[in-house]
């Protein structure tokens, strides 16, 4: 895997990053990981609580709890401001990880793309720093990009900091981008603009098709959501034609959030925060 941390977007927090994982595992003691009981948090937390059980670190995980004054020693996920991205208390060893925006890319101009730094990218730098080369970390590897997936950033404007994150990942071997078409088992029930029987079809097909039949049969399936002001082109572009696969994935990246939902709705948030972080340790997928 490449250094996540080096990449162009974590440049305005590497220092404090490093120095607080740093600092955090110097000092033997158990690492409490504290983080609000939402998808996003459970994302967050995910990779870290992998990188800790493969260096054999000791730790506890807290959602939902309330920060007590005394509290020390802890990784603090806080998915409800924009703040610096990561901010280091050396006096009682709190590393708090919050959302901030981030320079990823140039435009043709060299202007500047800014784009957001979610928590659960940052936190997948913080987990290859404590574990390098960690075998559930790089499991994890592919879900860097999710916290860009769900951010509402993609449903209006390109996302630059998700476009880096997906080339850094694809170049390294972590993920493939292919089209819904070559996703064994898409999740499609969710979007009223894809017939799943219509899908199945052209997938059936799909070999045999050229470059310009692809792309009209494609166009033709979604021609709903070309009409209607949601999904966005961009978040459009990437459920049809980018799709997020990794190793052993039956599903795409998008697809697994989807299903995730059913989890929510079906136990208490803080159950459902668990059954997400576990799967994810344990499976490398939702």
């Amino acid at each position: 895997m490449r250094d996540l941390i080096s990449a162009e977007p974590f440049s305005p927090i590497e220092h404090s990053v490093r120095n607080a994982v740093s600092e955090l595992m110097n000092t033997k003691l158990p690492v409490t990981i504290i983080s609000e009981t939402n998808l996003q948090g459970s994302l967050s937390v995910a990779p870290i609580e992998a990188a800790l059980l493969e260096s054999n670190i000791q730790y506890r995980r807290r959602l939902g709890s309330h920060i007590s004054d005394g509290i020390e020693n802890c990784i603090i996920i806080d998915t409800s401001r924009e703040g610096k991205g990561a901010e280091w208390n050396a006096e009682r060893n709190i590393l708090t990880v919050t959302e901030t925006m981030s320079v990823a890319l140039s435009g043709h101009q060299g202007d500047p793309k800014v784009g957001p730094l979610t928590t659960v990218s940052i936190c997948h730098c913080i987990a290859q720093l404590i574990s390098p080369s960690g075998p559930k970390v790089r499991r994890m590897r592919p879900w860097a990009i999710s916290g860009n997936w769900i951010h509402n950033c993609m449903d209006m404007t390109y996302d630059p900091v998700y476009a880096s994150l997906k080339d850094t990942l694809r170049s390294e071997g972590s993920i493939r981008v292919v089209p819904i078409t070559e996703v064994p088992m898409p999740s499609v029930e969710n979007l009223d603009f894809i017939d799943s029987e219509k899908l199945q079809e052209i997938s059936s097909r799909w070999d045999s098709m050229g470059n310009e039949g692809r792309a009209r049969t494609i166009s033709h399936l979604v021609r709903g959501a070309l009409q209607s002001t949601t999904p966005s082109t961009s978040r459009l572009e990437e459920i049809v034609w980018s799709c997020i696969m990794a190793p052993g994935w039956k599903s795409d990246l998008a697809s697994q959030i989807r299903l995730s939902s059913s989890i929510w709705k079906d136990n208490d948030k803080r159950i459902a925060s668990s059954k997400i972080i576990d799967s994810l340790i344990r499976n490398g997928n939702l």
